[in-house]
């Protein structure tokens, strides 16, 4: 009778088949680095020569494999069909159904008995799929992980095998999941949160959770693990970048190749200081201000010998597109006026050619990378800022964060009309980049820095007034071209809905209507003898524009309009943008006061909603 072998001690090398699944859901601890790592073992070849090692895929690589399955080709995304602009939802050309989900594509998905999405693991009947869940004001969806597909089973490691390993390594955050963080430089210390609170810092290798500690230092910690790690991170001073915190000699674990190439290769570029005052008036070329408010904020900035853009360039000159020259190569920009000289353009990635506001919306919240590149020309010379991008985040995230009682439907119509209108068409090209840019800057900072182009600094100022003649109009749907209406979300706002609710009288939905647009930035004018009793006086500092709010009761489906004389000649004064105070007759001759009707309406699945629009 043969005997079986004898088991033979020892470091079993891990799988190194590559992995080609989406980076979110690695197991802690699993890296690139593994190979290399295995591969310094002492006496592994002996090892491999006198035993064959067939090796059975991991429990984990399998539930990996079968994702991937389920996940439809991200470069055929294009072959799937939307169901709706707010849902998230779409149809493959063979009638199956598909939601978008946050960080993971557009997976597979089945409608339970209920009507809730479920995800179909068919690949383990036993246990049930996730349900998945609708991201507020985004068309994405996000599931809860079970915890046997976060974690390997205990039959394949021990437990507390996933903290261990992690421990030896930090766990980077995937560049797409990173970029849904706030932006760090809205802390001093370069400190982002996700959606739950939960706190990042950036490094120059990526992006690592971390929580304080006991000692107030922090510390890496990662979803997947009971316990933070080992592993303390410091602030790079004078940055927004950190580090590893180093430790003495005798306790600082040996560190992968690969992790001694990055620390060799990509040093954290000094981060600047606070900008300068941007002082833009009416009719400035917009490239022109940005350049000069990205110059005063990266007056530093240097080509990084690494950047992964060099890798966009081509030795000779294409025949087709626009083209810049660094170092003797040639990148694609997106278009504009390059006969003027300008000191700003955007570098195009060679994957992805922003035009139409789908795509751009897309690619910027499932793959921010492929987003341009910021190049200005300073020193006789072309430089990429690569340490910072044009886009923190989807256009509707800057809607939503800014404006936070829109309806999921207005912010979507909102970021669509805000794409066209930027460049007055619906394909973009470089100045309707820079337009938004400089939009999304003064919304984040409006003390610092002054609207820039007066129709898309404000969303009330978006909307587009109805053609009509009558004395009375009806409600304007949400899906006529352009931006027809504005809607604001009860549920965002409930303190204030209920309090009218419970006593719904026309003074009382004055008074929300002045709450809900106070708590949204505007100021509100007291009531004077030129306003009626339904109506509103507010304008937004910085901005020269007043608007004028009526909300007449609904008679027949229809709203009684605005008799415009009264204000024409009022002499009110108001004083709105820092210029010198003048009178409402004043903004009237300028064309500078927008009428809106506004009030309150149910649809049929009765939802009910704030709406405005403008009359003229």
């Amino acid at each position: 009778m043969v005997k079986p072998p004898k088991r033979v001690g020892g470091v079993t090398a891990p799988d190194l088949h590559p992995n080609t699944g989406n980076t979110s859901l690695r197991v802690p601890g699993e890296s690139r680095a593994s190979a290399e790592f295995s591969a310094d073992l002492p006496g592994a070849s002996e090892r491999q020569a006198s035993v064959q090692v067939n090796e059975i895929p991991a429990p984990h690589s399998r539930i990996e494999a079968a994702l991937r399955s389920i996940t439809w080709p991200a470069d055929q995304v294009h072959l799937l069909q939307r169901l709706d602009p707010d849902s998230g939802l779409f149809t493959s050309p063979d009638g199956k159904l598909y939601a978008h989900v946050e960080n993971e594509g557009h997976l597979l998905i089945e409608i339970h008995h209920d009507g809730r999405y479920q995800i179909p693991f068919n690949f383990a009947p036993h246990l049930p799929g996730p349900f998945l869940i609708k991201t507020e004001r985004q068309p994405v969806w996000t599931f809860e992980r079970p915890n046997w597909l976060t974690h390997p089973s205990e039959g394949d490691s021990p437990d507390g095998a996933a903290e261990s390993a992690s421990a030896e390594h930090p766990i980077y955050l995937a560049t797409d999941a990173a970029a849904l963080l706030s932006p760090r430089l809205q802390t001093p210390d370069g400190i982002r949160y996700d959606k739950h609170r939960k706190t990042y810092v950036d490094t120059a290798e990526g992006t690592v959770m971390v929580r304080k500690n006991a000692d107030g230092e922090y510390q890496q910690t990662f979803a997947a693990a009971r316990e933070a790690s080992a592993l303390l991170f410091e602030q790079i001073p004078r940055t927004r970048l950190w580090r590893r915190k180093t430790e003495p000699t005798d306790t600082v674990p040996e560190r992968s190749h690969q992790e001694k190439r990055k620390a060799s290769t990509d040093t954290p570029q000094p981060m600047a200081g606070p900008s300068k005052r941007v002082h833009q008036e009416e009719g400035t070329d917009v490239t022109q201000a940005l350049t000069e408010s990205l110059l005063s904020a990266h007056s530093d900035a240097i080509n990084l010998s690494f950047g992964l853009w060099r890798n966009w360039g081509h030795r000779v000159r294409p025949q087709l597109g626009q083209h810049i020259e660094i170092d003797g190569q040639y990148y694609r920009v997106m278009e504009q006026d390059l006969s003027t000289k300008p000191q700003l353009v955007y570098l195009q990635h060679p994957l992805f050619s922003p035009a139409l506001y789908d795509a751009f919306e897309y690619m910027l919240r499932d793959s921010p990378s492929l987003q341009p590149k910021w190049a200005v020309y300073k020193n006789d010379q072309w430089t990429v800022l690569d340490s910072s991008a044009p886009f923190e985040m989807p256009i509707t995230q800057y809607i939503s964060r800014t404006f936070k009682y829109l309806s999921d439907r207005s912010v979507n119509s909102l970021a669509r009309a805000m794409f066209n209108q930027a460049n007055r068409s619906e394909i973009i090209i470089a100045p309707g980049l820079a337009v938004m840019n400089l939009v999304f800057r003064y919304w984040g900072n409006r003390g610092q820095r002054r609207a820039p182009r007066r129709e898309l600094a404000d969303p009330l100022l978006m909307l587009r007034p109805l053609s009509a003649t009558e004395e009375t109009l009806a409600i304007p749907s949400s899906l006529g071209e352009g931006l027809m209406r504005l809607d604001f979300d009860p549920g965002r706002f409930s303190r204030y809905w209920n309090e009218y609710a419970t006593a719904p009288t026309a003074a009382n939905l004055r008074r929300l209507f002045s709450q809900v647009l106070k708590d949204d930035g505007y100021v509100m004018i007291p009531t004077t003898s030129t306003l009626t009793e339904n109506e509103l006086l507010f304008y937004r500092e910085k901005i020269d524009h007043v608007f004028v709010l009526k909300l007449p009761p609904l008679i027949d489906g229809r709203l009684q309009r605005f008799q415009p004389e009264r204000f024409e000649h009022s002499e009110i004064v108001l004083q709105t943008s820092g210029s010198e105070p003048k009178p409402l007759s004043a903004y009237s001759k300028d064309k500078k006061i927008s009428y809106l009707l506004g009030g309150t309406q149910t649809d049929v699945l009765g939802q009910t909603t704030l709406f405005i629009f403008k009359d003229q």
